[in-house]
């Protein structure tokens, strides 16, 4: 790595540390919802389908709210580790590359936020058609209406997590651009970055989530994101020491 990252840099230390447990904590709080976590990677699972999504939330509302608080809370420390990539690229001609990658995280994060906060809502609305249901006919309108809601909110959450999907992948080709041209970091890593954002924005492109097979491939696609994003936190760490 170039002299910019030296040995005893707490900034530099604080970002690799970022790097590194960012992506594992939403990695773990994603799993753990209910709805990823009854269906991982299943090329079969459509995200669209409400049956299958009031399937996978009943009885677990509580988690589903739980876990979502937990990811938005983890997902603030993307942009805070991206910053520091940002702030190491300032002076090097891949700076503007950095930043407009800097940009698209800060927005895709806030985009998270608000499909977990109507996630959230989502499960109360699930929470009540299962009570409806349990009623019998007494509750068939009731649960017809919160079947509806729930169709509604869960359309309104694909959107957005496509969304935010998508100018997060531009963004991590962007940044794994600027970072290649920086020469502060593993040239190997920051180029597969910046492949991984370009191949996984055609992927999403290609494959919407809300597809049988988009479900899967957006979780692996992540996935492969975040171990790339560890890695480069760890060559950082090393740098460092």
């Amino acid at each position: 790595m170039a002299d910019k990252i030296k040995k005893g840099d707490w900034s530099a230390q604080t970002t690799a540390i970022l790097l590194i447990v960012a992506p594992i904590l939403v990695m773990l709080f994603n799993s753990l919802g209910p709805v990823n976590s009854a269906n991982a990677f299943d090329f079969g699972f459509s995200p669209d389908n409400t049956a299958g999504v009031i399937a996978a939330v009943s009885g677990n509302e509580s988690n589903a709210q739980l876990f979502g608080v937990l990811l938005v809370i983890s997902s603030l420390l993307i942009p805070l580790g991206v910053s520091g990539i940002s702030r190491i690229c300032q002076d090097d001609p891949g700076r503007k590359w950095a930043a407009f990658g800097f940009m698209c995280t800060v927005i895709s994060v806030s985009i998270w936020a608000v499909t977990n906060g109507i996630t959230a809502a989502m499960a109360d609305a699930v929470s009540s058609f299962g009570q409806a249901s349990a009623a019998g006919a007494a509750g068939a309108a009731a649960a017809g209406a919160a079947g509806a809601a729930i169709a509604i909110m869960n359309g309104i959450a694909l959107g957005s997590h496509q969304m935010a999907t998508m100018i997060f992948m531009i963004g991590n080709f962007s940044l794994g651009i600027g970072m290649s041209t920086s020469g502060a970091f593993n040239s190997i890593l920051s180029r597969l970055i910046a492949l991984t954002g370009l191949v996984s924005t055609i992927l999403v492109l290609v494959f919407p989530l809300s597809s049988d097979p988009g479900f899967a491939i957006v979780g692996i696609l992540f996935l492969v994101i975040s171990i790339l994003w560890i890695l480069t936190g760890v060559t950082m760490l090393r740098a460092t020491r």
